[in-house]
């Protein structure tokens, strides 16, 4: 599944081009929590350069009330792509916090640009029967194996896995058209990174496999829960997307 201005113009702001959910598949359609106990809430803007040049900007939130939390991303377009293309997405994924596990529950995908470029999606996950259904622009039902979650809420499990500690993760989609996808990663260092935000002490984290003519690098913020701070991905020999971190607002 490819969606014009989220995969292509607002692919790192949107920080999916290499996310996915998930490293314990015996456990089924949950997500563990690390041992810290708690989510981080927190709300986060980010804003994307495509080659140097602004491009959008992205507002993150996550927040939770008696265990049901929700993970709220919107992004715009900015600047000359907003001439070009003028897009909007508003993406949320909502989940339960049950003894210490992520449960993914639902899923909404709204995204609208010029040229014809719409997208709607919505995601039902039945974890007691491991099936997924959708009631977007595509309609389907299928069954999932082991822990398997949607796009936006495997990007969250991503930070999660870093804030755990892992140095490996493999990790399993359904994506809106049903199709399963996984992705691997690895921890490959700490350093320094400069965003608008201020200079951060970070961790630095590669997608392994995939594509020779693509490559996505991602800097978790160590003082910070490990939330985003830079999300970079290379079209080699193309262009390079970057999405950094612009301001961040802790839970109170």
């Amino acid at each position: 599944m490819i969606r014009i201005v989220s995969r292509c113009m607002l692919a790192a702001l949107l920080l999916v081009s290499a996310s996915a959910g998930g490293a314990d598949r015996s456990a089924g359609n949950t997500v563990g929590v690390p041992a810290h106990g708690t989510l981080p809430e927190f709300s986060a803007e980010y804003e994307l350069r495509r080659d140097g040049l602004r491009a959008a900007q992205l507002t993150r939130s996550l927040s939770c009330e008696d265990g049901d939390c929700r993970f709220l991303s919107e992004g715009r377009t900015v600047g000359l792509a907003d001439l070009l293309l003028r897009g909007r997405i508003e993406e949320w994924t909502r989940f339960r916090l049950e003894e210490g596990r992520i449960v993914p529950a639902e899923y909404y995908y709204r995204q609208r640009a010029r040229g014809g470029n719409d997208a709607y999606a919505r995601l039902f996950f039945r974890p007691d029967t491991g099936r997924v259904s959708s009631r977007g622009d595509a309609r389907w039902e299928t069954h999932v194996d082991g822990e398997t979650m949607d796009e936006l809420l495997s990007q969250l499990r991503l930070m999660l896995a870093v804030r755990a500690g892992e140095t490996e993760m493999e990790f399993s989609v359904v994506e809106s058209d049903g199709d399963l996808d996984s992705y691997s990663f690895q921890v490959v260092g700490q350093e320094l990174v400069e965003t608008p935000a201020g200079r951060f002490e970070a961790i630095k984290v590669e997608r392994v496999g995939g594509s020779s003519r693509r490559s996505t690098r991602m800097w978790f913020a160590v003082e910070y829960d490990y939330i985003p701070l830079v999300v970079e991905h290379e079209r080699v020999g193309r262009e390079t997307y970057r999405a950094a971190l612009v301001d961040l607002h802790e839970a109170p």
